[in-house]
């Protein structure tokens, strides 16, 4: 299933650049880089407690010796705290990809709340602005999918992922939700013109999502909840 097939080759080139120009492909949105820059403090910090610490491990004589074990003994706090410090970074990190407390869940790597979407959408809708209504609306419809455990939520799934989920669980929701996915991808990394049809296409997608059954059992992606 290709949620771009509806493209010609110029628009399906020009709707690659679109996409591969925008900030969520940029190297800091990967975890990798959040590693690397956790290893490079680590390593700062290291070269600043060799510079503190250095001289009094490499000190001779009695008062050497006193001074060694006082420096053992802040060595193990500084060390202490700055495990301390990764760990809560670490952890803020990966609390950044789940939903949060205050309603708002997380949909394409970004916090939506389903009240702020909803109210969106009439808004849209009420303007006739395209656009606005086809990404609230398909991010209402994921966030359906994932309620009626027809998808998965997970950090960094895209409308494919989103796809392979769909074609497991509920087969008679392939189609349409093809033809809604590719009106939101248009709508969402592209210049093109959205019109009333996309916006019916993800009504659509929305109202058979209401009557779908799922097939049961089917085992999680890794990383994602239910």
């Amino acid at each position: 299933m290709t949620l771009v097939s509806q493209l010609d080759n110029d628009d399906a080139n020009d709707l690659a650049d679109e996409i591969m120009s925008r900030e969520e492909f940029f190297a800091s949105r990967d975890p990798g880089f959040v590693e690397q820059a956790v290893e490079r403090v680590v390593e700062v910090i290291g070269d600043v407690l060799e510079w503190i610490f250095g001289p009094l491990f490499r000190a001779g004589g009695a008062a050497a010796g006193v001074g060694q074990f006082l420096a053992y003994g802040l060595l193990a706090v500084a060390v202490g705290i700055l495990g301390l410090a990764i760990y809560r970074a670490i952890r803020g990190y990966e609390r950044s990809t789940d939903d949060d407390d205050s309603g708002a869940r997380i949909i394409f790597d970004e916090a939506v709340d389903p009240d702020d979407l909803t109210a969106a959408l009439g808004s849209a809708t009420a303007v006739g602005d395209w656009r606005g209504a086809v990404i609230a609306g398909f991010r209402l419809a994921v966030l359906e999918l994932i309620d009626r455990r027809v998808a998965f939520a997970r950090a960094g799934a895209t409308t494919r992922d989103f796809a392979d989920d769909v074609e497991e669980r509920s087969s008679a929701l392939v189609d349409v939700y093809e033809r809604a996915a590719v009106g939101f991808e248009r709508a969402f990394y592209s210049d093109q013109e959205i019109t009333e049809d996309d916006h019916r296409a993800v009504g659509s997608l929305r109202e058979a999502i209401t009557r779908a059954t799922v097939a049961e059992p089917v085992s999680a992606p890794a990383g994602a909840s239910q």
